[in-house]
């Protein structure tokens, strides 16, 4: 019951360190990245709104599938996971803001890595650390171009395009798997109810 009433705060909390850890290595990326890769560059602005919304769409159907496991007592899951996958845009900011920058910085894996372990350190949380890996995965397959694997520590450049499938699958993954770590968490408190009658 408790783990239920938590759901919604450890997604709320989850969603903070998301983006403040995006920041942070969006900051790294200006302060560090050599003047060569200082050249982010934004989206044509008629791209952007159905950027989002696909970012938004895949987002939720990944939601969805992880709430389909567990049922809907797992709504938090349907907010949390299109919310991380578009906010992982939010590396893109100083450019909107007229700065250059290193190209998405935070679409790293040093990035989901370290977001991962602030997580797991702080709300323990298996469901919410695979909602968070599953909104990241799904944000890059839905993403193109290039972007820099290892940001901050390396800013050589790669093209998306050969991951986006493999990306999309395990997107997928984590969505089902954290529905079943949160259907296989509520089983002991229903049985021990069970048990009382």
């Amino acid at each position: 019951m408790v783990r239920m009433k938590s759901g919604w705060w450890a997604a709320l909390f989850a969603l903070l360190i998301y983006v403040g850890i995006a920041l942070i290595f969006t900051g790294l990326g200006i302060a560090f990245g050599p003047s060569a890769a200082q050249v982010g560059a934004t989206r044509p602005t008629d791209t952007i709104p159905s950027h989002l919304a696909a970012l938004a769409g895949f987002g939720l159907i990944l939601g969805i599938l992880g709430m389909m496991i567990y049922g809907r007592r797992a709504l938090h899951l349907v907010f949390l996971m299109p919310a991380l996958t578009v906010l992982l845009d939010i590396d893109h900011l100083p450019i909107y803001l007229g700065y250059a920058e290193t190209i998405r910085p935070a679409h790293s894996v040093v990035f989901i890595i370290t977001a991962l372990a602030v997580t797991a350190i702080t709300i323990k949380a298996l469901d919410i650390e695979l909602v968070m890996a599953s909104a990241f995965m799904g944000h890059l397959a839905v993403d193109s171009g290039i972007f820099a694997p290892f940001s901050p520590l390396s800013f050589s450049y790669i093209q998306l395009a050969p991951f986006r499938l493999p990306l999309a699958l395990g997107a997928v993954a984590a969505a089902l798997a954290a529905g079943v770590v949160l259907r296989r968490a509520s089983r002991p408190t229903i049985q021990k109810g069970a048990g009382l009658g």
